[in-house]
């Protein structure tokens, strides 16, 4: 975020430990106010499938005219920094907002499908 307003083409990560309402977070600022947000959650065997096994074309079939894409529980989706490193490069009017409660365990997995290309955060 600059200035309160989200930058497409960036990746906006919070990971903290579980149970201190990072969902409820960005349900209140974003969910509540906005219809341009596409929410998923890594809990879900389909998004896991959907977004562990992406590519451009199914991406963007799955983001459609959304502006922002939120992962709740991004650390459970296999490949999940492929998935967003072809939306940030490739699907330039985006935001993606991934949350997770294992810091660690999201961060490693995030920055490993990303890290090569530059993605800036």
């Amino acid at each position: 975020m600059r200035g309160g307003t989200l930058i497409a083409g960036r990746i906006v990560l919070q990971r903290t430990p579980r149970q201190v309402g990072k969902t409820t977070l960005i349900t209140d600022l974003l969910l509540k106010s906005r219809n341009d947000v596409l929410s998923l959650n890594g809990d879900d065997s389909d998004v896991r499938s959907l977004l562990s096994d992406s590519n451009i074309a199914s991406l963007t079939r799955l983001i459609g005219d959304k502006r922002i894409l939120f992962i709740d529980e991004a650390q459970r989706i296999p490949d999940i920094g492929l998935a967003i490193k072809i939306c940030v490069d490739r699907i330039k009017d985006v935001q993606v907002i991934a949350t997770g409660s294992s810091s660690f365990e999201l961060l490693q997995t995030i920055l490993s499908g990303i890290l090569i290309t530059g993605a800036t955060f």
